[in-house]
């Protein structure tokens, strides 16, 4: 729980997604906030996408195989997207635009598996409320048409404070190219 700012000792055994709600409505009474308890595979994210006309999505997944999901939902609904990904102190975080620019598959072209011998990514709790930040301030840019991650990616090294931008090009053998 060091890693997840919403929640504190008084909430074990509740629902993340209750106690989520009322940390999050204390902050702003006049948010309305939607919150759905269930297993991200592809039937959930379109029942979801169905429900409600979106703008955008944000992964905020811990695995590949729920990142490379979220890249082609969001292509195939023509849906602008942000991927963030992180280990221990290490993070890259990526803005997508379906039929614009290049997606998470065109740098990462199969989805990456944790070798058997290991147990899930180990995370250090500042990293993902750091990639986290960025994930919002992405959106941010972008709503606002203000120069974001499309076709780059942002490598962030939290040991040497160090923030690298690689430049990234669509594949034509991707998804994202159809």
């Amino acid at each position: 729980m060091q890693r997840q700012i919403l929640y504190n000792e008084t909430q074990i055994r509740e629902d993340k997604v209750k106690s989520a709600k009322e940390v999050l409505s204390k902050l702003n009474s006049d948010v309305k906030i939607n919150t759905y308890k269930d297993y991200v595979d592809e039937d959930s994210i379109q029942k979801y996408l169905k429900e409600k006309n979106y703008d955008f999505i944000v992964d905020c997944s811990d695995n590949f195989k729920t990142k490379f999901l979220v890249n082609k939902i969001a292509i195939e609904s023509n849906l602008r997207c942000v991927i963030a990904g992180i280990k221990d102190f290490y993070g890259q975080i990526i803005t997508i635009n379906p039929k614009e620019t290049a997606c998470y598959q065109c740098v990462f072209p199969k989805p990456l598996e944790t070798p058997p011998n290991e147990g899930p990514l180990p995370v250090i709790g500042v990293t993902p409320g750091i990639l986290g930040t960025l994930e919002a301030l992405e959106v941010i840019k972008t709503a606002l048409g203000l120069p974001n991650l499309e076709n780059k990616i942002l490598m962030v090294n939290l040991i040497d404070l160090r923030f690298n931008i690689i430049e990234i090009v669509k594949s034509e053998k991707c998804i994202c190219s159809g």
